[in-house]
């Protein structure tokens, strides 16, 4: 039998991480786009930051999947 409860959870759960790291990564990209050769050092340090946080949420989502991680 299906666990319908546990199913709308996970796919809930996978919609709102995958809009969350599409979003920082398009913000990302948006603050390091300035039309210019070089990016302010606040813009610049904010899309750094997006996209470290980004990186951080995919290597914490490979942690999740591998079950190696988790003896």
């Amino acid at each position: 039998m299906i666990d319908w409860a546990a199913f709308f959870v996970v796919l809930a759960t996978t919609l709102v991480a995958s809009c969350t790291v599409v979003a920082l990564f398009s913000l990302g990209l948006r603050l390091l786009d300035t039309g210019q050769r070089a990016a302010h050092g606040v813009r610049r340090a904010a899309g750094l930051a997006c996209f470290t946080v980004c990186a951080l949420l995919v290597l914490y989502g490979v942690y999740l999947i591998i079950p190696v991680f988790h003896r």
